[in-house]
């Protein structure tokens, strides 16, 4: 085996693992952002529930 064949397959692996960090990062973060959305979506309604519970009174 030639010391340029095994030098290849790295120099484009180099390339292709901070593109797949990147790119995995960037899906799990937005995941993450959706699902806190969510919740404080839920938790304002329920607060804007209670809110006008206690106008009526």
């Amino acid at each position: 085996m030639d010391f340029f064949d095994i030098i290849i397959p790295l120099g484009i692996l180099s390339y292709l693992v901070p593109i797949a960090f990147i790119a995995w990062f960037l899906i799990s973060f937005i995941q993450t952002q959706k699902e806190r959305n969510t919740i404080l979506r839920d938790i304002s309604s329920k607060l804007d529930i209670h809110k006008s519970d206690t106008k009526k009174e």
